[in-house]
């Protein structure tokens, strides 16, 4: 049974409908996708509503969507950080995640897959996660740092014991570590769309300081939620405009009133991550739109390719310089938003 049995479309389908389920349902992450949707009533009237949609290569929509469907699964493989000459090209990057197919066109000749894993074959499971990080990293038409090269540190596909799970991030930054002594040609950014158990941060922090000497910075959720956040792009609208989900808003309702969280959030570099397509497993040359929904596992990698271009054309350039152009760029709709094009030529 695949994910999409388990669940059935509305009578009615429209972007209001999708908009509205709870966050992190099966329903609300696969929405439209392997659906052939000819026979339904699809209340779907531009791109811009489209966009708000996850759906994949294999949905079929009626005729009168299918060109718009293409056009924006073609469109979200454009990331929305400015557009800039540099590709990433010559500096090596990292993702650790679960068990992806590594043939797929869009890190054709560029990736050294490394496997971290247990003698277990339920755990090389291919997972759509790691996927999608590793194509908004380095996929040659999804990424952000496009020429990138690749190393991709399998790890187990999730475990009933957390720790366990995180321990296999703990060794794949060892592995990391290991690799960047003995390589001539070390890896310079790692992107890890996860966190830690609290038991295991000591030893994360640890790690990360010891990669940092070897030129190699860590982004994680700790570093990364430490100075950015996602934001939603409304990509078809008639001025860039740019947005938090229901779920940032509810988040910041909640929290409002506590000392220094309106300062937080205005210090925040938002980077806009949402209505974008990457590579899937189903095929080598297959691809899915991910909606409008903000997520920090897709964001994550997107800061560690922007970190990418600047050592591409700064290969001396710190984390903290880095961190701290981020922030300088202008506030649009009142939030600091990153644009990789305008930091790039002052660089």
């Amino acid at each position: 049974m695949s994910i999409t049995d388990m669940y059935e479309l509305p009578e009615i389908i429209t972007a209001d409908y999708y908009d509205n389920l709870p966050n992190f349902t099966r329903e609300a992450i696969w929405q439209l996708c392997s659906r052939d949707l000819n026979e339904n009533d699809c209340r779907i009237n531009s791109m811009e509503e489209l966009s708000r949609l996850c759906f994949n290569t294999k949905t079929r929509f009626p005729d009168k969507l299918q060109d718009m469907a293409d056009k924006v699964l073609e469109d979200g493989k454009k990331h929305a950080l400015g557009d800039v000459s540099l590709t990433g090209k010559g500096v090596k990057v990292a993702v650790i995640d679960r068990t992806i197919n590594k043939n797929h066109t869009e890190f054709k000749d560029r990736i050294e897959y490394i496997n971290v894993m247990p003698d277990d074959p339920l755990s090389e499971e291919i997972d759509f996660h790691g996927m999608t990080c590793a194509s908004f990293l380095s996929g040659s038409t999804c990424g952000v740092a496009t020429e990138s090269e690749l190393v991709y540190f399998a790890i187990p596909n999730r475990m009933d014991d957390i720790k366990r799970y995180y321990g296999y991030q703990l060794r794949a930054l060892e592995k990391i570590l290991e690799y960047n002594k003995t390589s001539s040609s070390p890896i310079r950014v790692v992107s890890l769309s996860a966190r830690f158990s609290p038991e295991q941060t000591e030893e994360r922090d640890k790690l990360a300081a010891e990669l940092e000497k070897t030129g190699c910075t860590l982004f994680d959720i700790a570093l990364f939620g430490r100075y950015f956040q996602g934001i939603d792009f409304v990509r078809y609208g008639q001025k860039p405009e740019y947005q938090f989900d229901k779920w940032q808003i509810e988040n910041y309702e909640n929290n409002k009133d506590r000392p220094g969280i309106a300062d937080f959030y205005s210090s925040l570099c938002y980077i806009p991550a949402t209505r974008r397509t990457s590579a899937s497993n189903d095929s080598d040359d297959a691809y899915i739109h991910w909606s409008k929904a903000v997520s920090w596992s897709w964001t994550v990698p997107h800061a560690a390719g922007a970190y990418a271009l600047y050592l591409q054309s700064d290969p001396n350039m710190s984390t903290a310089d880095f961190i701290e152009k981020c922030k300088s760029c202008p506030r649009i709709n009142g939030h600091i938003v990153l644009d990789i094009k305008r930091l790039i030529q002052n660089v």
